[in-house]
């Protein structure tokens, strides 16, 4: 989620806030000078010309966005939790940009009401899971096949949701906490900040000696066994939301397990496209 948005100078150290949600607490004759300080910082140690892209305080990231590019001194900054996706902060500020662009001045900054209101849904958007459009049937027919290709020992589910780019689990299909080693909802989110949003992770790990632990205490033949993550955004471009299966499963029926998968993403995508709303970026 996006706490807070500005725009500065990076060889000046001024700044100006276009939005808050004050979640962020702090004084503003003092962030901008110590973000220009540590760009100038970068720059010298790493020979790096593009200078400071993000930095964390704790769980919030500071991320640097050029919309004229790195030649350019002005930078758009974001405060966001620590995970929120790079490629969909980017989105946001070149749209807000485009809209914000002839007002943005560092000596008087009063864009008129409709301008600003137009900045702040851009701002504020974030999509809603439309749960409520999802059969009944569809979810049960899911956790059958899944629970038939457990007792022939090829698939075991650890956690099953649907991830908001934004606001991690959104939708449990289905999760055994005893299975469970890692945390999957920030795994989720990890993986997003090292890949465009726009594309299908699928990850094979051998299993860990915990991981072997955990399945043979649940009496589960481990010899064939692999880790696997299957992550792929619903409906593409338009949605914020993305199919994540964490699971374990013999990598002799790895075609057969990828593929029903993708049937469920194919299924799930169909059944929540009416119900998503259009961003406004």
């Amino acid at each position: 989620m996006i706490h807070q948005i500005a725009f500065m100078d990076i060889e000046t150290g001024l700044g100006r806030t276009i939005y808050t949600d004050n979640t962020v607490k702090m004084s503003e004759e003092l962030i901008w000078p110590m973000i220009c300080a540590l760009n100038n910082f970068v720059i010298e140690c790493t020979d790096s010309k593009r200078g400071l892209v993000n930095a964390a305080l704790e769980d919030i990231k500071i991320y640097l966005y050029s919309p004229l590019g790195e030649g350019n001194p002005l930078r758009f900054v974001f405060f966001a939790d620590l995970y929120e996706n790079t490629s969909y902060i980017e989105k946001r500020g070149q749209a807000i940009f485009n809209i914000l662009s002839p007002h943005i001045s560092f000596e008087y900054y009063s864009p008129p009401e409709e301008i600003l209101g137009e900045v702040l849904e851009i701002a504020k958007f974030t999509q809603t899971f439309p749960e409520e459009i999802i059969h009944i049937n569809f979810v049960e027919t899911v956790k059958q096949k899944l629970a038939d290709l457990e007792k022939e020992g090829k698939l075991f589910i650890a956690d099953f949701f649907v991830g908001d780019i934004d606001q991690g689990k959104v939708y449990s299909i289905t999760s055994k906490v005893d299975l469970i080693e890692k945390d999957s909802v920030l795994l989720f989110s990890e993986l997003l900040t090292a890949f465009s949003i726009d594309s299908e992770i699928i990850v094979r790990s051998t299993l860990s000696v915990k991981e072997k632990q955990r399945l043979e205490n649940r009496n589960i033949d481990v010899s064939e066994l692999k880790e696997g993550w299957f992550l792929k955004q619903l409906c593409k471009g338009g949605s914020d939301f993305w199919l994540v299966s964490y699971f374990y499963y013999n990598d002799r029926f790895e075609q057969d397990i990828f593929d029903m998968l993708d049937w469920v993403y194919q299924e799930l995508a169909e059944e929540i496209t009416e119900g998503l709303t259009e961003r406004p970026f």
